[in-house]
């Protein structure tokens, strides 16, 4: 059936070449048209791509040429690009059940049974083509029974890197540490065990060693479980989590939190995700100030592009501290773009805008807001299935009136990721 692709698109040539050059902006995009069905049909497949995707720049539009570059690049073997278009292709309903049973093909020569099971499983459930529908349904009998998976999944990170400002504060400011760079270590461990139909256990701990200021030095922990079903095309999951965080080997926060989050895929057009988090916390010592309660509301759109992932998002807190020098609440959008370059790396630039109200501290200061813009630059190289090296620089300017609170940051860190 690797033929499938091929037989599909000799016949939308037929069935779609005119309607689709009549809609063509100029005779030249027809004629780029004809000569890539001619270069197709010579088994040039290459050219034939080329040609198809000079059709678009020259303003041929519609699902057919995208369908025809999808082949194309199918028989070239370029796989990342025939999935793009088959994906831009399933925005069209008509011909949803035909680019889906195609992505499962692609995604068969890109080795992953997992996505392409899924991909024949829509298009098997698709009744617009019995046909179709048959031959999915008999692919879906072809591929290898699924193993149970494990329960069991994991991450981890370790890294080394440096930052210029270790305690967030302006330089003007004569307090120990304050402005002060330090390298640090990072170490993060976190794991989810799954049981029953939709219960899952989530614990992780973390830890960052500064070389020289060890009163900064931080460690983390959590542990929760959490509950996952559906309803229509939503996934929803509830949680309930205990965290624990220290500062100079002193734990200074305990909280309790509720989460619920929800999430839907717009097949074509990107994915949503939400979050809402209350947490009940607990201050201790010199951060006694710190008990009352926290909100977090986080909302987050991606979709993609070819090998152009995009994300934007929007954050909002509400800490609702009895000292009014830890009570703030604070607004923040976003977005990263992420271009997959090769197999092997991938390279990353997030953009962050956050204003923070600060309450009016007696005998201190008046009510203020700060304004803090953060960079990062990223970028990621696959070592081996599961693991990854990751590679990061921020940079952080917060303008504050308050002078304790105007500061500016770099840093940069290098970590090893693996995960299951």
């Amino acid at each position: 059936m690797v033929e499938a692709p091929r037989y599909a698109a000799l016949l939308l040539f037929v069935v779609f070449a005119s309607l689709t050059g009549a809609r063509a902006a100029a005779g030249d995009a027809e004629s780029r048209f004809a000569e890539a069905n001619s270069a197709f049909q010579a088994g040039e497949f290459t050219r034939a791509l080329q040609l198809y995707e000079q059709c678009v720049q020259l303003g041929m539009q519609g699902p057919a040429v995208h369908f025809n570059i999808g082949v194309a690049a199918y028989r070239a073997g370029d796989y990342a690009r025939a999935e793009s278009a088959f994906r831009e292709v399933a925005r069209t309903p008509a011909m949803a059940q035909l680019a889906y049973y195609n992505l499962g093909l692609v995604a068969l020569k890109r080795g992953d049974q997992k996505a392409a099971r899924g991909w024949f499983d829509r298009a098997a459930r698709d009744p617009a083509d019995e046909t179709l529908a048959a031959l999915a349904a008999q692919r879906l009998e072809e591929l290898p029974q699924q193993r149970a998976g494990s329960p069991w999944s994991y991450y981890a990170r370790a890294g080394i890197g440096y930052d210029d400002n270790v305690a967030l504060r302006s330089e003007s400011i004569e307090t120990p540490g304050i402005g002060q760079d330090d390298s640090f270590a990072e170490l993060l461990v976190a794991g989810s065990y799954s049981f029953l139909p939709s219960w899952r256990i989530d614990g992780a701990a973390g830890l960052m060693r500064y070389s020289e200021l060890d009163e900064f030095d931080q460690s983390a922990l959590s542990l929760g479980v959490a509950r996952g079903f559906e309803v229509d095309s939503w996934y929803f999951e509830l949680g309930g989590y205990a965290t624990q965080l220290s500062l100079g080997g002193a734990v200074y926060e305990r909280s309790a939190a509720a989460v619920a989050q929800a999430r839907r895929n717009f097949e074509g057009f990107g994915t949503l995700r939400g979050q809402l988090r209350w947490s009940s916390v607990d201050g201790d010592g010199d951060f006694s100030g710190l008990t009352g309660s926290r909100t977090e509301l986080d909302v987050q759109y991606d979709w993609a592009w070819r090998a152009l992932n995009f994300s934007a998002r929007t954050s909002t807190e509400l800490n609702d501290s009895e000292d009014e020098v830890f009570a703030s609440r604070w607004v923040e959008v976003g977005g990263v773009a992420r271009w997959d370059a090769t197999p092997l790396w991938s390279f990353s630039a997030d953009l962050r805008l956050r204003r923070t109200r600060h309450p009016d501290q007696p005998e201190v200061q008046e009510g203020w807001d700060d304004n803090r813009q953060s960079y990062r630059f990223e970028a990621t190289r696959v070592l081996w299935k599961g693991a990854q090296l990751w590679l990061r620089f921020g940079h952080e300017r917060n303008a504050s009136p308050v002078d304790a609170y105007d500061y500016d940051r770099n840093w940069v860190a290098a970590s090893l990721e693996v995960w299951r």
